[in-house]
């Protein structure tokens, strides 16, 4: 693979020393979009697809690291297939990041919130959106913000409104 030909930009920087575990380090990554600003049709779509895949990815580093501290983590949903927070967690960050700019897009996931409700880990998944989602001073996301933001893509999806 071509890296350096694809024209995406990355800059690495390392994140703190306080992380810096052995055979683990943790870097910050960016990737920018390969023209400027005045010449992207599309700039403010693909700034916010690029800001909502970064925090989804910060979600999915958090969560992998408690993964191996608790063994009640993982689960399996009726199909048995595994499920984790970060499972909920990046389809509510994804949906609520994008129902921002583009309310009247609608989503396709696969998670729903009834899963959650069922086995108790609504305080999980939630309190891993607050903590990645990017919310003004004046704005505050409650439990069931979270759940109607996973539920924008499960099997009865809608659009986000009217628009």
């Amino acid at each position: 693979m071509n890296i350096l030909g694809t024209g995406i930009h990355f800059s690495a920087v390392r994140f703190s020393p306080v992380f810096n575990l052995p055979r683990i380090r943790y870097f910050i990554v960016r990737a920018n979009l390969p023209f400027p600003k005045h010449q992207a049709k599309y700039h403010k779509g693909l700034e916010a697809a690029i800001d909502s895949v970064d925090r989804a990815c910060r979600l999915c580093v958090d969560v992998k690291g408690s993964l191996f501290s608790s063994k009640d983590k993982i689960l399996e949903k009726n199909d048995q297939t595994p499920v984790t927070v970060a499972d909920f967690g990046v389809q509510a960050l994804v949906s609520l990041e994008l129902s921002k700019l583009f309310p009247s897009i609608p989503l396709v996931a696969e998670e729903d919130s009834l899963f959650l409700l069922e086995n108790n880990l609504v305080s999980s998944v939630v309190s891993e959106v607050i903590s990645k989602a990017s919310v003004g001073d004046d704005e505050h996301l409650t439990d069931a913000d979270v759940l109607e933001a996973i539920d924008r893509g499960g099997k009865d999806a809608y659009m986000f409104c009217n628009k």
